[in-house]
């Protein structure tokens, strides 16, 4: 079984803008050892592992080019390479072996900060994306390995300059906030006379004594009143649990 593997760690635009310099990591979550023989990675990049294994704990790089990436990392031995195709400097999904990790990032959006853009010629600053992963010299690293790791939320870039293949990663933490996501309300646009739903999603590394509440009010209401939610299945919630 590799339930435990995870993608870790993208190097997916290196500031040189040399494709061979890009780089995954993978992380071994699990008590055992797991074995990669016939593992695939299928969709952005095309590479076939042979005999590579991840000790319990442990990572594996896995880099474009293994002559390359010695060269720039010389202190990292636990690296196999040699892929084809190259890695989507704007997002794209990354698979490892019969989907034991689906990732999707991207360079916008929860995985990028907002950022006022310098004035232009015509005395403009708009708002831009910005992130350190895309082309600034950071790679893309995974937050939390217990939450969800195809949430944006959950990645952020290195703090140090080149990431940290083959090791913990710069950002790691052992407790986040839970993620809110997927949040939404029924009907749309409600009347007065409606009553409203309002559902989302938490994603956290705990699987129990997670709860959330939602805060409202009337509008023009100086105070707000919080109502428990509910993931018992039973108040249009889904699948309990």
């Amino acid at each position: 079984s590799g339930g435990a593997v995870l993608i870790n760690e993208l190097m997916y635009h290196p500031s040189s803008e040399n494709n061979l310099e890009e780089y995954i990591e993978l992380q071994n979550t699990g008590p055992t050892n797991v074995s990669q023989a016939g593992w695939k990675f299928t969709k952005g990049i095309q590479f076939t592992f042979t005999n590579a294994s991840i000790p319990a704990g442990g990572y594996l790089v896995v880099a474009a080019d293994v002559t390359v990436f010695a060269g720039k990392y010389p202190s990292v031995t636990n690296v196999v390479g040699g892929w084809t195709g190259q890695l989507s400097n704007s997002g794209e999904e990354d698979a490892s072996g019969s989907r034991v990790d689906s990732v999707t990032y991207a360079d916008e959006g929860d995985w990028a900060q907002r950022q006022r853009r310098p004035r232009d010629i015509y005395g403009h600053r708009g708002w831009i994306w910005y992130a350190g992963h895309d082309g600034n010299g950071r790679s893309l690293e995974l937050i939390a390995p217990g939450a969800d790791d195809d949430c944006g939320q959950n990645w952020g870039s290195s703090s140090v300059t080149n990431g940290t293949p083959g090791q913990a990663n710069s950002i790691a933490q052992t407790n986040v906030a839970p993620f809110i996501l997927d949040v939404q309300h029924l009907p749309p646009v409600p009347r007065s006379i409606d009553t409203v739903l309002v559902a989302a999603r938490l994603s956290d590394e705990h699987s129990s004594n997670v709860s959330a509440s939602v805060y409202w009010r009337l509008d023009g209401a100086a105070g707000f009143t919080a109502t428990a939610m509910f993931d018992d299945g039973l108040h249009d919630d889904g699948t309990a649990g």
